[in-house]
């Protein structure tokens, strides 16, 4: 079972930094930390991060509830160039994400105008089992629904910055 969210966004930028910018961006400005999530404050074993297969671990900043860990492995499955991203998070070791097995993360972009792209920004979490469902979908719809929304703005800074990813 699954629970998904999708959020749009409109950034004032070309396609090429819309695109690449949740990716190649630095997700440590963007992926900060909401309510009971901690930051990530970087990322081990990157493996061709950025091409389809590519890899790369996040790492969590402890807080008083969890210590500083590897939180679970990011894992590039779908690339095509200037319209869409998909990725998979497998692979948890956090304690406070037991009732997911996966996650898969999109990102679409679409230009409206020359400057002017269109972005939907979804993730979908898959619950471990039955009983675990109403936890992931409490999490989804209240926690990660949050995280997003302060990603995609922070997402959106960087690719509307021109600075280098």
């Amino acid at each position: 079972m699954k629970v998904s969210i999708k959020l749009k966004s409109i950034f004032n930028c070309n396609i090429e930094r819309a695109f690449k910018a949740p990716i190649l961006g630095d997700a440590t400005k963007f992926l900060n930390g909401y309510l009971f999530q901690p930051p990530i404050i970087g990322f081990d074993d990157v493996e061709n991060w950025g091409n389809i297969n590519g890899k790369r671990v996040p790492v969590i900043k402890g807080n008083s509830i969890v210590k500083s860990h590897r939180i679970f492995t990011d894992k590039i499955i779908e690339r095509n160039e200037n319209k869409n991203w998909k990725w998979e998070l497998s692979n948890f070791t956090s304690i406070y994400l037991f009732f997911a097995y996966k996650a898969v993360g999109e990102w679409e972009v679409n230009e409206i105008l020359s400057d002017k792209i269109s972005v939907v920004y979804k993730y979908s979490y898959y619950s471990k089992n039955i009983l675990c469902h109403p936890i992931n979908w409490l999490f989804v719809k209240i926690q990660l629904k949050g995280m997003m929304r302060k990603a995609i703005k922070g997402i959106k800074k960087q690719a509307e910055s021109n600075k280098v990813f």
